[in-house]
């Protein structure tokens, strides 16, 4: 049991990556606060790993709203005195080009791929300080933060961006024993993954086999591929490991 006595948050943890991650956490031993707009499938999750002898809360906000980050926060201090894992998980596909993008959809972009992360982090960082034990914090970038993007632009500035926190904050905080690293994942078989195309999720197997053809590996990831990496950065194995911005991409970034 890995984790066994550790207390992980997981944002966005009610489908797809986080949902994976909550879920292979608490079977190494981890309490986990599974955060996610839709609070029905955080309580699904939650549902699924209390039925198998784990440890977990449900908790429903809009991870971009800061009164919605001080609730979830206040709620999960409730039952947890202290932190040891940060998975900000949060992010959205975003339309496509320059040209056409509005201030609307620029400023909802930065707000639901960046500012939630930057502030649930500040939010959680005293939890996290109070052992002094340290910690492990990851963020879901993107292979498109490591590389440009023909189609969306707009995505690929806010995932460089949250490369550049990770290796900022990995710098600040090191003094105090908090790792902080990103997964750079390449396409993933999700709901989400049809939002890249601006297709709605039942096109999720077609846009995946479109994306196979352009991964060396011949294939898109399943959402536990990239959960097993979180895991990873998360534990004490990857205890020397700090600032990456993890590529988990089938070899896409090589290219």
């Amino acid at each position: 049991m890995e984790f066994d006595g550790k207390i992980a948050i997981v944002s966005a943890g009610g489908s797809g990556i986080g949902k994976h991650a909550a879920l292979g956490l608490a079977a190494k031993g981890a309490s986990v606060a599974v955060l996610d707009l839709n609070g029905e499938s955080a309580e699904a999750v939650v549902a699924d790993i209390l039925a198998a002898g784990g440890k977990a809360t449900a908790h429903q906000g809009d991870a971009s709203s800061l009164g919605d980050l001080d609730r979830a926060v206040a709620e999960i201090k409730q039952t947890a005195d202290h932190v040891d894992i940060l998975f900000n998980n949060v992010g959205m596909p975003n339309p496509h080009g320059i040209d056409d993008i509005t201030d609307e959809q620029w400023t909802r972009c930065i707000d639901v791929n960046l500012k939630s992360n930057f502030f649930l982090t500040q939010k959680v960082l005293p939890l996290m300080r109070v052992t002094g034990r340290g910690g492990s914090i990851i963020y879901t970038a993107s292979a498109a933060g490591l590389t440009g993007s023909y189609t969306t632009p707009l995505y690929s500035m806010t995932k460089s961006g949250l490369v550049g926190l990770t290796r900022s904050l990995a710098i600040l905080l090191a003094p105090e024993k908090i790792r902080v690293n990103a997964i750079c994942p390449g396409p993933v078989r999700t709901p989400m993954l049809a939002g890249f195309m601006s297709r709605s999720a039942d096109a999720t197997d077609e846009i995946a086999d479109l994306y196979a053809s352009r991964v060396p590996l011949g294939r898109v990831a399943e959402p536990s591929e990239i959960a097993d990496a979180v895991i990873y950065l998360a534990g004490d194995t990857s205890s020397y490991v700090t600032g990456v911005p993890f590529p988990v991409d089938g070899g896409y970034t090589t290219q």
